[in-house]
């Protein structure tokens, strides 16, 4: 699932930037960030002294950055860190998990989302993953012109319903074998 994703965020251009949040330290430990999305953490500094990774936690699904370490009222909290401008990896994931169901209906396979694993089975060779990404890019935005891949390039008028459109690149992926064209 990861590099479906990664494909996905490459069609629609979500690609990671880095970001900081300064913070006043007043009662509560707990810092929200203020970026949607967020991939990780990279440094957390506390009057500009950098702390161990063990002294603070990070839980993604809520943007919240808990400290461990020591603070004294006024204390200047900075939190460094990455994140998707667009989207959650549980949007992409929601999307995917569409792309694979219109897959699904016009028998170019069927595939199954795990969400213990957050894998689809059966695995999917690379040419697989490439339709379902463009699927589900074209599910997200699909007044998108052009999507691409390294074996996989798609030219899709902009009047053309989103229905019409999946289901032309399905076909022409039935039959294409040469990874250009034009729906």
């Amino acid at each position: 699932m990861t590099d479906i994703r990664n494909k996905v965020r490459f069609l629609l251009g979500d690609f990671s930037t880095s970001d900081s949040d300064i913070f006043t330290y007043g009662t509560s430990a707990v810092f929200t960030l203020s970026e949607s999305n967020p991939i990780a953490i990279t440094s957390v500094l506390i009057n500009d002294s950098e702390v161990d990774d063990s002294d603070y936690s990070f839980d993604s699904d809520t943007n919240k950055v808990t400290i461990a370490a020591s603070l004294t009222s006024g204390d200047t909290v900075e939190i460094k860190y990455t994140y998707y401008p667009n989207y959650s990896d549980t949007e992409l994931t929601n999307r995917i998990r569409a792309a694979l169901t219109q897959i699904g209906i016009a028998n170019v396979g069927t595939f199954v989302y795990d969400s213990e694993d957050d894998a689809i089975y059966p695995t999917p060779e690379e040419k697989e993953e490439n339709l379902i990404a463009t699927i589900t890019a074209i599910l997200i935005n699909p007044d998108n012109r052009t999507y691409r891949l390294p074996d996989i390039t798609i030219n899709v008028p902009s009047d053309l319903p989103t229905d019409q459109k999946i289901r032309r690149t399905i076909a022409i992926y039935k039959k294409n074998v040469h990874g250009v064209f034009s729906i």
